[in-house]
């Protein structure tokens, strides 16, 4: 039986929320955006307002699936500002209590590995990623948002 799309939601909803908690645990102020705000999910940065940063979340639900799902469309991230982040969030398994996992790359070279991807220049629009397929220099990479840490 399918999953319902309400607890597909719920999964996204759920990796947008621990990556405002890592965010705050690293001292980087955040606020998650309304549903669907133009290919983002959380607005950072530095209470002053000097530096301010939008993530795109992609949750992965162990138990329901085991890849990230992008599509054709986010091969236009590769034009995304130096100021635009994708987390991928594994959410970690229920049934073995597994601890999520984190991803963080420029939207700019996730972009890239869509373009790379097999499905490339076929009709198929999934970018199907598993966490080994990912770039292994995003795997816990929040030192790439270091910039918004306020100094």
């Amino acid at each position: 039986m399918p999953t319902p799309q309400w607890i597909k939601k719920l999964g996204g909803h759920a990796g947008e929320l621990y990556v405002a908690a890592e965010l705050s645990k690293r001292g980087i102020a955040s606020a998650l955006l309304p549903e669907n705000f133009s290919d983002n999910d959380i607005l950072f940065g530095q209470k002053e307002g000097n530096k301010l940063g939008y993530i795109q979340v992609k949750s992965c639900h162990p138990d329901r699936a085991n890849t990230f799902i992008l599509r054709e469309t986010d091969e236009k991230w590769t034009k995304a500002n130096t100021n635009q982040f994708v987390v991928f969030v594994w959410l970690g398994s229920l049934r073995s209590n597994e601890n999520p996992k984190f991803w963080i790359a420029k939207k700019r070279d996730a972009g890239l590995a869509c373009i790379k991807h097999s499905a490339h220049g076929t009709s198929n629009w999934e970018r199907r990623f598993s966490p080994e397929n990912l770039n292994r220099h995003w795997e816990n990479n929040w030192a790439l948002l270091e910039e918004y840490v306020k100094k």
